[in-house]
């Protein structure tokens, strides 16, 4: 009898009821708390809200005088106001604003008379230059909402916020299983008929840029006892595993029947090429997949 694949299902369909089937047998997102510091690329586990005022205090925007904006009404280009040295103070951008000031007037527009007296010829509003107290964020506003990816100008944000230490998810752990017997460990002196196993590092790189870590485990004979003993050890100590190559319709192509023994398979055989002989199954709550052994047929699955 030919070997037929149990099913011919769309990657739309697929990807829709694995990860449907997936979030009913309970997957779940560990979380950990980090410094922010570190958290880039991150995903937040919870929403993030600020801890103090950005700024936290009235700051001055600009180089230049402090005083109290009322002293310039009426100041014109013809009839300039005078200050004298008791009424303004020197300040630079990010200075805390002086008691009894309101406003602040660029150095530019300050017209030194000598004396300690300045002349302005022009009237000014009050809070002119002046980032007031929560102008960028409010303590208590949220920074981030929950899974969401955090970008360098977030870390930047929550560290305004006073924020020191984020709750984000856990990085997924990805066991990789190369099997075959004619695939060795990379080495520059291949043996005539021995494959070298590469796409474990490609998988593990692809893994890598997506946010997640992988442990890849030892090459496995084509042995089907060998491979479910494989998959139980990665099953213990991950969150997904990828079963490599086996998961045709060579006689040595043990991946669907493994995974059936320790679990279930969903589908072995989705509708795009290459890839089609991907299996899709859970074992333990935890998803793992059958992926072909042909280089592009795996990234593409990936």
């Amino acid at each position: 009898m030919p070997f037929e694949y149990l099913t011919n299902i769309s990657l739309e369909e697929a990807r829709k009821e694995y990860l449907a089937k997936l979030d009913g047998i309970g997957m779940n997102s560990k979380v950990e708390k980090i410094p922010v510091i570190e958290s880039a690329a991150r995903i937040t586990g919870a929403a993030v809200y600020a801890v103090i005022c950005a700024p936290h205090y009235n700051a001055c925007a600009m180089d230049g005088i402090a005083l109290d904006a009322a002293l310039t009404f009426g100041a014109s280009e013809t009839a300039p106001v005078t200050l004298s040295a008791e009424q303004y103070a020197y300040v630079d951008t990010g200075d805390p604003l002086p008691d009894a000031y309101d406003c602040v007037v660029m150095i530019e527009d300050v017209i030194d008379s000598g004396n300690g007296t300045v002349r302005l010829f022009e009237a000014v509003t009050p809070w002119q230059h002046i980032r007031q107290i929560g102008e960028d964020i409010c303590a208590g506003e949220m920074i981030l909402p929950s899974y969401s990816k955090i970008t360098p100008a977030a870390i930047g944000a929550m560290i305004a916020g006073g924020v020191t230490e984020i709750t984000v998810i856990e990085k997924p752990i990805i066991g990789i299983i190369p099997t075959g017997d004619e695939i060795v460990a990379p080495t520059s002196k291949p043996k005539e008929g021995e494959i070298l196993e590469f796409n474990s590092s490609i998988f593990a790189a692809m893994i890598c840029d997506w946010g997640a870590e992988s442990i890849t485990y030892s090459i496995v004979p084509d042995d089907a006892g060998l491979i479910r003993e494989a998959l139980l050890l990665a099953l213990d100590e991950c969150d997904i595993v990828l079963l490599g190559a086996g998961s045709s319709a060579g006689k040595e192509d043990f991946s669907a029947s493994v995974i059936r023994e320790v679990g279930t398979v969903l589908y072995h055989g989705i509708a795009i090429k290459p890839g089609k002989p991907t299996v899709l199954g859970h074992s333990k709550g935890k998803p793992v997949i059958g992926v072909p052994g042909y280089p592009v047929s795996g990234i593409i699955v990936l």
